[in-house]
């Protein structure tokens, strides 16, 4: 398989100014202070978008470095050709697996699977064209971690599915840069904005969740 490696955003190595001017946590509904780890990332993310756009690529196969490739990567990769139906981002790997699928489209021997609520992580996933676009529209201010950011996927229109059975797993054998750094876990965080954000994403989830279900159904 031919891939172009970009070269991650090192977050430790942005200056104060560069940081305030992406990310404020006084302005941001996420709970927790983002670290530059997770900054560093969203950042690296970002450019692989742009290359999307740039080179206007049909869709790009995102994959970080620390995963491992199962055997049917090749047939999956394959059914992502078959879709039919709009997409704008395809999580090929979950971690752990504990997202229910509450839709699903037969892709030959795979599905194409609407989950209840977005997997968190970003090591391995597929962006299309569109998808790269209506990211990089939003991107300019940096409000949450980037896994975070693709659970709220109605704040920037995306099409989110999962392909299953999947094509990559996390290798735990790596450390993520993000946990070599600074563990996210404890960084400091509000509880406030916690008890407000979480009450906010549980009632938009669920109603935007129905509206997409509606919208599946009807096609």
């Amino acid at each position: 398989m031919s891939f172009d490696r970009v070269e991650a955003a090192n977050g430790d190595t942005l200056d104060v100014s560069t940081i305030n001017a992406l990310y404020n946590f006084s302005d941001s509904s996420y709970h927790k202070h983002m670290t530059s780890g997770e900054l560093g990332c969203y950042l690296s993310h970002v450019r692989v978008w742009q290359k999307i756009v740039d080179e206007q690529l049909d869709y790009g196969v995102i994959l970080e470095d620390d995963i491992l490739l199962q055997d049917h990567i090749q047939h999956g990769l394959e059914a992502i050709e078959n879709i039919q139906q709009p997409w704008d981002l395809i999580k090929l790997a979950e971690e752990p697996v504990k997202r229910k699928a509450v839709h699903q489209i037969p892709v030959g021997d795979f599905s194409l699977i609407t989950y209840n609520k977005i997997p968190s992580r970003t090591c391995a996933q597929v962006i299309s064209l569109s998808g790269a676009q209506k990211l990089l529209a939003t991107s300019a201010n940096i409000n949450r971690p980037i896994d975070i950011e693709l659970q709220y996927w109605w704040e920037s229109q995306l099409n989110v599915f999962g392909l299953k059975p999947y094509i990559v797993k996390a290798n735990h054998d790596e450390v993520s840069e993000i946990d070599r750094n600074l563990n996210r876990n404890k960084a400091k965080q509000s509880f406030f904005k916690k008890v407000v954000s979480g009450f906010y994403f549980l009632f938009k989830n669920k109603k935007e969740l129905k509206k997409r279900l509606q919208k599946l159904n009807q096609q």
